[in-house]
């Protein structure tokens, strides 16, 4: 028994000793590595940065489409060897010899990465092959169109997503639409805010667009959702309900150009507030178009009308309907032209029944003052 607790402390004490021996070998072997770090830093030949992301890819390219072939932590230094034209990726050096590009956002260098020379990096996948010379965009939002026209009113050729690359050819006159070309060789335009440029866009040329490609006036609705109506004002019935972005033809417009006219995709027609619509045309280059009044409905057939309290001008104004406005008839005064009628905020007034359309007689409405 003595014998075998003997055994047993001497295999207790070597294994200490061992452990002991790769603990310190371990050390010796993270204290070569912080002297490395310290004396990068201390180069002044040399530039460097430090890791302030929690933990950062190392690719094979200047992109995130390109592979991963090393991970580095927040703190990290690193020697910079050179940036992309855009100054959005640079080239690394790590402590052990490998190469390498990553985001510069997620660096703090030692010098303006603008100072860094430009290298060109592995050949860029197919499916990501930026531009080769020239200026470029780069997308800065997580999926863009790129439309054929400079505005959201022409289609859609192609989508691009954030980081993607693309050839700056031109813009447009107002410099918020630049035309761009895509890896694949489609070209098309894409809105300046929506991505960085390697040059100022006022510097590109000016290009022409051609004309939207629907062969009628279009309109997209700018707004979270809004009423398509039976007629040209909020007194009519919704038939049905847009979203934002939806596309409509256009149609025409009603006498002050305040609604206009559209058909849906499927076929259906009906009116919506100019204001919620971006359109490829001035509205007022629509043609007028006559709408028929709802039931017990007038339009107001002149530029403003006062509403009054009574059946005259005698009594006050208290609002003010404009034309194509809908009102609707409740009655009439027993002399005169005064027709007592309800506007679109509820309120019951009176005015001049001589400047309403409507398909109702006025001597069909019941009396309602003496």
């Amino acid at each position: 028994m003595k014998k075998f607790q003997s055994s047993r402390r001497l295999w207790v004490c070597l294994a200490l000793m061992l452990l002991f021996m790769t603990v310190a070998g371990s050390a010796a072997a993270g204290s070569d590595g912080q002297e490395y770090a310290v004396a990068s830093m201390q180069d002044t030949d040399q530039t460097v940065a430090i890791v302030t992301a929690g933990a950062l890819n190392v690719r094979t390219g200047p992109d995130a489409s390109f592979r991963s072939i090393a991970v580095i932590y927040q703190g990290q230094l690193v020697n910079l060897l050179g940036r992309w034209a855009t100054n959005n990726w640079v080239l690394i050096r790590l402590y052990n010899g490998t190469e390498g590009w990553v985001n510069s956002v997620y660096l703090q260098t030692s010098v303006p990465i603008s100072q860094l020379p430009v290298v060109g990096g592995s050949p860029p996948p197919p499916e990501a092959v930026p531009p080769i010379a020239g200026s470029v965009a780069i997308v800065n939002t997580g999926a863009l169109n790129v439309r054929s026209g400079p505005g959201p009113t022409y289609h859609s050729v192609a989508v691009v997503t954030s980081g993607q690359q693309l050839l700056l050819i031109g813009r447009n006159a107002s410099a918020t639409w630049v035309k761009v070309q895509l890896p694949n060789g489609v070209q098309g335009w894409v809105n300046v805010y929506y991505v960085r440029t390697s040059v100022q866009v006022v510097n590109l040329p000016v290009v022409d667009a051609a004309p939207p490609d629907a062969s009628q006036a279009v309109g997209i609705v700018n707004t979270g959702a809004v009423n398509v109506r039976s007629g040209p004002g909020a007194q009519y019935n919704s038939t049905a309900v847009l979203n934002s972005g939806t596309t409509v033809s256009l149609i025409g417009r009603n006498a002050d150009a305040t609604w206009t006219k559209v058909r849906l995709s499927n076929g259906v027609e009906g009116w919506i507030n100019s204001a919620y619509l971006n359109t490829n045309v001035s509205i007022w280059s629509l043609p007028a178009v006559e709408s028929a009044p709802p039931e017990n409905g007038a339009i107001v057939n002149v530029g403003a009308l006062n509403v009054r309290y009574g059946p005259g001008t005698g009594f006050g104004a208290f609002a003010v309907v404009f034309r194509g406005q809908v009102v609707t008839l409740i009655g009439r005064s027993a002399h005169g032209t005064w027709a007592q009628v309800r506007i679109p905020n509820g309120a019951i007034g009176w005015v001049n029944s001589n400047y309403l359309i409507s398909p109702v007689p006025y001597e069909s409405l019941p009396v309602t003052v003496p």
